[in-house]
């Protein structure tokens, strides 16, 4: 069955809402051929977006949100000491806290498709369920 919802990541989003950034075109196209998807992120790639783009580009991408194209999730405080560990065995590549809440988030809502620049992380990452992060058919380059 063909996937209808995927996670969105900071990278990706910070592609998106900066025109000068080196993946802005792909990240465009990327969200063209999907049009019609349902799209996750969690507070925390927000605000790793936030600090990354300038004031227009956060603007933007509120507004963008606010406007029902993003649907932002909170993590799970109970999720908090498993996405420690979840860090710890992951800690020899840096697993920052966004990614680690998305990772959470895939398994929460069972969606394991993923919009990202970053691939050498997530293409590494298994969900706590043991499940893969992949990006979607019409997302690849």
């Amino acid at each position: 069955m063909k996937s209808t919802a995927t996670l969105v990541d900071t990278g990706f989003l910070v592609a998106l809402f900066n025109g000068g950034d080196a993946h802005h075109d792909s990240a465009a196209r990327m969200l063209a051929g999907l049009a019609g998807l349902r799209l996750y992120t969690v507070w925390e790639v927000m605000t790793e977006a936030g600090h990354l783009l300038d004031d227009v580009g956060k603007i933007n991408l509120m507004r963008w949100a606010a406007a029902g194209r993003l649907t932002v999730l909170s993590s799970d405080p109970a999720s908090l000491e498993a996405m420690a560990e979840f860090m710890t065995q992951y800690a020899d590549g840096g697993a920052d806290l966004a990614d680690v809440a998305l990772v959470f988030a895939a398994d929460r809502i069972g969606v394991h498709d993923i919009l990202t620049v970053d691939r050498r992380d997530f293409d590494r990452y298994r969900s706590p369920r043991g499940k893969r992060l992949r990006r979607p058919a019409a997302a690849a380059d």
